[in-house]
Order: C-alpha cells, then structure tokens, then sequence
C-alpha cells in the first residue's frame, strides 16, 4: 500500500502543480479557462480602496527590486527583445495571487513567443507573492515592461528636415538643411552623410548601436546646436569631443557611463545636459564645473545615493531633474539655485526638503511625489512663484499649512497619503484650478456622511476642480 500511497501523493501534486499554473493566463483566454473577470471583480476590491502603510511602500519598493534582478536573470528565457505586459492581478489576503490575466503589447508575437513568455510570468507569481498583506485581498491592473522596448520610430516633417540616411545622399542642396533625424537606423557607425550638412543645426542618432562618437563630429559640423545620441552602446572613452562654442544641448540618456564623461566640458556653451538611464557609481561635479551656462540638468534614474554640494554652481539652472534616484537628503546648497523653476525629485526616499528650498524664489513646479516626505518646510510660503506642487504617495497624516499659504498655486497633488481631515484654509487657494485627493482615508467614507463635503463644495465654487 505505501508504494500507492506516495503515488496518489504525487499524482495529486502534480493536479494541484497544473491548477496552480493555470490561473496565470492571456486574458483572452478567460472563457477557456471558465473564469469570469468581472465576477472576480466583484470578490476583489479595488487596490485604491486598500489603505497602504507606511511599511508597504518599502515593500512595494523592494518588490519591483526583486522583478528588476528577476528578469535580469532570466533575460534568456525571453524570446523577443522586449515587450509591454498588461497584467489584471486578483491578490488574496495572503498576499499570493488567485488569478492573473495578462496582455502583451508593443511586440509581434507568434504563439510560441506567448507560450514561453506566459511560463516566465507563471513563474514569477508563484514564486513572489505580493508584499502588501490585507483583511479581504484587492485586484490591481499594472503594466511592465519585459526586456527593451523600443518605441516606433518617430519623425518630424518640415522644410530643412531629413529624416533617412537615403535622402541624405540625395539632396542637391545640403547648405539648406537644418536638422538630420538618423534615430531608430540601428547604424553601428556615424555615416559620412552627416558631414554633408555645413548648416546643421540638430543632429539625432538615438536609439542607435553607436559605441563611438568621435570628436570630428563637433569640429566639422561648426553649427550645429543640438546632438542626440542616447540609447546607445557609448561608455566614457567612446565620446569625444573638441572644444567649441557651438553645441547647447546635449543629450546622452541610456548609454553605459558610471561617470560623466570628461570630454564633455570641450562644449563651453552646453544649456542642456541630459544624462539619466545610465549607472552613474558618483556625480563628479568637477567634471562639468566649466559648464556655468547650464539651465536643464537630467539626471534621472541614474542610481544616485547623494547630491554633492557643489550642485550650487550651476546658477543659472532653470530645471533639475532627479527622479527615480535613491536619495535620502536634498544638501542645502540647493538653495543657492536662484534661478530653479522646475524640481523634480519623486520616486526618491526623501523623509525631509532642506529649509533652504525657500530661497528658489523663482521655483514654479515641485514634484515630490513617492518619498516619505511627512512634513514641509514652514517658510515655502516664500515660493511666491510656486505653481504645481505634487507631493502625492507620501507619508502626510495631516495637510502642512503652509501649503494653504501658497499665493499662486494652481495644482496640488495629496493623493495616496495618510490624511483623516482637510483644513478649511484650502479654500483660501483662490488661483487653485485643481485638488488630487484620491486614495486617502478621509475621501474613502460615503460622501453623506464626509466632514469633507462642505469644503469641496467651496472649492468648487472658487472654480476648484477636485478628485476624490
């Protein structure tokens, strides 16, 4: 009896295996499968219903960690260079998932293709449960990218505009052209067409496989104002560049630097200097302290732990860009940037903003939204200028006051945080155009019975639009 017994034992993992895997599937095969997405939906609540704990933010951080080394490591078992997923995902309280209906996007994909993406995603769900836990489970729709999606290819059609390396070659007339659009060639080298062009002004070789931009390129094109090489293969020694007066803006996103390349300095007079989706290990600030001309600085998603103090010499920087980073602190000499309009530090893990944020008195748009920001600085009233401020998917319990005594905010974002009340004062927000208040406990009660319903009604009649 016992060998039938371990054989039953088995055959029912093996049912249970089959069972399990099988809730993981195309979502136009639910009818296949005798599984109704709305009716689940009826079972599961909404994730904007589920109140989220400070902890689950953390998590939810880690979590897309363990998706990012996920993939990484089964970048083989993906059978196309990359494709967008749609995933409906219905979460028990446990945390493990009941069904998942996914979409793939972006991707001609043939049926095998599918199959062999569907088993990665099987994978991943069995093996990761959700971080956040709760008393009656939710569903969330989410969409991720799954290898290297590329964009189809994008143009622009005027006089003075070429946009294939064929009409480059063929013009009888290069002294007119002011702008060569080579992105999306999949070139492997600069062709001598570009040289053609004594008048070029911009020149787009994104999204290329470059792995050398050589110095010629600034120094025989003596115009030319605008260069773009990003998604390419360039690491620090492949760029180079001679020293001119002529180029403003520079833009080499998603390329393989760990430093800011030197050779960047040779272009004096460089405006715009974008740098983010590269693995920067530091910001070396003497690299690029000759670039004083400097209003837009990208550093976006770069992997920086920290922002020198030197970031005070670039004085006439109008728009600093440091999303998805892993800052913790702003440094005070952040407010030496006098001239700041625009400040981008989302999806970073900021608890506090420096106080010297008040003295960018010329500062319009604060994105602060995914940080565990709790409190804002007592003087930013000071921003006079401040327009937009999104401070959404942090950890306030209670709206900072201060934020009631913004003279020309039109745009505040609250939402996603701990907030139970609303403060009368907001209807004193007389430019206010638009409130986001979604996803917190106080807008989650029955509007009947809502201590909130006065107030928005106010606001709306200060011609406040509000979300809730």
């Amino acid at each position: 009896m016992k060998p039938l017994s371990v054989s039953l034992l088995l055959l029912c993992g093996l049912v249970l295996n089959a069972y399990a895997q099988s809730r993981v599937v195309l979502l136009r095969d639910t009818a296949t499968v005798q599984v109704s997405p709305k009716q689940l939906a009826g079972r599961y609540p909404s994730v904007t219903g589920i109140r989220q704990r400070k902890e689950d933010f953390d998590s939810l951080r880690k979590y897309q960690g363990q998706w990012d080394q996920f993939l990484r490591q089964n970048q083989k078992q993906i059978p196309v260079k990359g494709v967008l997923l749609q995933a409906d995902e219905f979460i028990r309280p446990d945390g493990s998932y009941d069904w998942v209906f996914c979409r793939f996007y972006q991707a001609a994909l043939t049926p095998e293709q599918e199959t062999q993406l569907l088993e990665l995603m099987r994978e991943w769900y069995e093996r990761h449960p959700h971080p956040v836990k709760t008393t009656t489970g939710f569903r969330q729709t989410g969409m991720q990218t799954i290898g290297i999606v590329t964009p189809p290819r994008t143009t622009r059609k005027g006089p003075g505009i070429i946009n294939t390396l064929e009409a480059a070659k063929a013009t009888t007339r290069p002294d007119t052209v002011k702008a060569l659009l080579l992105n999306q060639l999949e070139l492997t080298s600069i062709p001598d067409e570009v040289y053609r062009f004594p008048n070029l002004e911009e020149l787009d070789l994104s999204r290329n496989s470059l792995n050398r931009i050589p110095g010629r390129l600034t120094r025989d094109i003596p115009h030319l104002k605008r260069l773009s090489v990003m998604f390419n293969g360039l690491h620090a020694d492949s760029l180079s560049f001679v020293k001119n007066r002529h180029l403003l803006a520079l833009n080499i996103q998603g390329n393989k630097f760990t430093d800011i390349p030197v050779s960047v300095r040779q272009n004096r007079k460089l405006e715009s200097l974008w740098l983010g989706n590269n693995k920067l290990t530091t910001l070396d600030i003497s690299r690029i302290r000759s670039l004083r001309r400097l209003t837009d600085l990208n550093l976006y998603n770069v992997g920086l732990s920290s922002i020198p103090p030197q970031i005070r010499r670039f004085r006439r920087l109008k728009v600093l860009d440091l999303y998805y980073n892993k800052l913790t602190e702003l440094p005070p000499s952040i407010g030496r940037l006098r001239r700041l309009e625009q400040l981008a530090i989302s999806h970073n893990q900021l608890k506090t903003l420096p106080q010297s944020v008040r003295k960018l008195r010329r500062l319009q748009m604060l994105y602060a939204h995914h940080n565990q920001l709790s409190d804002l600085p007592a003087r930013l009233n000071q921003l006079k200028a401040l327009r937009i401020v999104d401070v959404g998917y942090n950890w306030f319990s209670t709206v900072p006051p201060v934020l009631s005594r913004l003279p020309s905010l039109e745009e505040l974002d609250l939402s996603s945080n701990n907030l139970h009340d609303l403060p009368g004062s907001l209807v004193n927000l007389r430019q206010l155009k638009k409130l986001y208040l979604r996803q917190n406990p106080v807008t989650r009660k029955a509007a009947s019975e809502a201590p909130y319903t006065l107030l928005i009604d106010q606001l709306k009649t200060n011609q406040t639009e509000v979300f809730y």
